[in-house]
């Protein structure tokens, strides 16, 4: 299983995503978000096939189809928390946080 807990900056919204491997092929994810929009999202718990998520092309993906539905804004990171907490729960990368750091 991973875990991940995505605040995406100004909009001060926290969301929470579980991912635990159900088998080589399937992945199931839970998303929790304090979001209103992403709180729109149905079902909040969804099965992605790991190959076809980080391998594809990024538009192609179960994760960014669902997720084009109800994010508003285009540099949310949510969707790519999805897919970072899927890459570890299936065991093709290795938990590491990752970051943006933003200057002006």
């Amino acid at each position: 299983m991973a875990e991940v807990e995505i605040n995406s900056g100004v909009c001060g919204f926290t969301t929470k995503v579980r991912a635990n491997k159900i088998n080589r092929r399937q992945v199931e994810v839970e998303i929790t978000t304090e979001c209103p929009n992403i709180g729109k999202m149905s079902p909040n718990i969804i099965t992605v096939e790991p190959y076809k998520e980080l391998f594809g092309k990024l538009h192609e993906t179960e994760t960014y189809k669902i997720m084009c539905e109800v994010v508003s804004h285009p540099t949310c990171l949510v969707p790519a928390g999805v897919l970072k907490c899927v890459e570890v729960a299936s065991e093709l990368a290795l938990p590491k946080d990752c970051h943006l750091t933003i200057k002006k």
